[in-house]
């Protein structure tokens, strides 16, 4: 297995790019563990997904005093529809292994269809407005974490709306400190067949 793809950058603003690392490719066995856990709730892969989460290093600079993780949050419809939400499992592990708060500030406001099987410009219309955030993040450096970063489209989704579009948030693309700065992560990216 191939660990740390490249990093790929997506634009959340005008002049202002999410930057997605990814711990492995979207690949076998990756992809069939992925989608057992995620669709059938197959415990069994968790040990496999947990090893490849503790993969991602954790961002420079970042600690529990100065960084919240936030995770990919699913709609009230997927949630009843699966029994359980997978992000929220992964993400929990990642906070414990990094040292890093949750932060749940954010929902997830529209009934949008599942990103599977979707083009990325489907996947870009089909996530449009469709995260609010609920309060104020509580320090300036926020990681973004999805199980898996396709396109990129719903981790751009959740930057773009945490960028200060329509929050009044700005988002760091130069040295000032005042702005918040946005990372993403995921287990799994693209495919390097």
């Amino acid at each position: 297995m191939a660990w740390l793809p490249k990093p790929f950058e997506v634009d959340i603003a005008v002049g202002t790019v999410l930057s997605i690392q990814a711990a492995t490719y979207y690949d076998y066995p990756i992809r069939q563990a992925i989608r057992a856990f995620k669709h059938h709730e197959d415990m069994t892969k968790l040990p496999l997904l947990l090893h490849v989460l503790r993969q991602l290093p954790r961002p420079h600079g970042c600690h529990q005093d100065n960084s919240v993780i936030v995770a990919m949050p699913t709609t009230e419809q997927r949630l009843v529809k699966r029994g359980f939400d997978p992000v929220s499992i992964l993400v929990a592990q990642l906070s414990k292994h990094w040292h890093i708060p949750l932060w749940q500030g954010v929902k997830r406001i529209d009934d949008t269809i599942s990103q599977q099987g979707l083009t990325r410009a489907e996947r870009l219309t089909n996530l449009e407005n469709a995260f609010a955030l609920s309060e104020n993040p509580p320090v300036k450096r926020l990681l973004l974490f999805d199980d898996v970063a396709t396109t990129g489209a719903s981790l751009q989704a959740l930057g773009h709306a945490l960028s200060g579009q329509s929050t009044g948030l700005s988002v760091i693309n130069s040295k000032n400190s005042n702005q918040y700065h946005l990372s993403a992560y995921a287990l799994a990216h693209g495919s390097q067949l």
